[in-house]
């Protein structure tokens, strides 16, 4: 629950600097969309959105998890947080440009975001009890914690059968769903 009340706190942040440089945000946001469509001006379909979405969201998953590995205390859920900021940056953008923010949101936002939290969520926490067990074994000297292999074997079981195809799920109702209803009421 506090995670997803940072997570929150940081979306309203990221929305409130987005305002403050707002410039900054509209010249961005067009280099980025220009990036999104391919060099012949065709914008990708829903296939190689499903699959670009999922491949970069189970990236994202397994960069939490592996910098659990860094004995860094909590730096799996600095990074995950980082992924909050989508919410403000999109919410900033759609108020910066006169958008119904609330309506985007519903429509554009949150079909997929309702599931891809969830591992958001779960790759952190496999990536804070990796890093809890090497800070225990590296600097507390501890012995009782979980082995090392043990640890990349869990985390690499939760990855694959957890993070993965939840993630694969949202990119599906990103690229298809979401696409469909952005089409169709926005």
């Amino acid at each position: 629950m506090t995670i997803m009340v940072l997570g929150i706190f940081i979306a309203v942040l990221t929305f409130c600097l987005e305002l403050y440089f707002k410039e900054f945000v509209i010249q961005h946001f067009h280099s980025i969309a220009d990036q999104m469509v391919d060099k012949n001006g065709v914008e990708p379909g829903n296939i190689e959105k499903f699959y670009s979405i999922g491949y970069h969201n189970s990236l994202i998953g397994l960069i939490i998890i592996l910098v659990g590995f860094i004995p860094i205390y909590g730096f799996p859920v600095i990074y995950g947080l980082i992924s909050f900021t989508a919410v403000g940056v999109v919410a900033g953008y759609g108020y910066i440009m006169d958008y119904d923010v609330i309506k985007t949101m519903m429509i554009a936002f949150v079909p997929h975001a309702i599931i891809e939290i969830i591992p958001i969520l779960y790759s952190m926490a496999v990536g804070m009890y990796i890093n809890k067990n090497i800070i225990k074994r590296l600097y507390l000297k501890k012995n009782n914690t979980s082995k090392l292999g043990t640890m990349c074997k869990k985390g690499m079981k939760s990855y694959l059968l957890i993070v993965v195809p939840l993630f694969l799920l949202a990119a599906l109702v990103e690229s298809f769903i979401t696409t469909f209803l952005i089409d169709r009421y926005l």
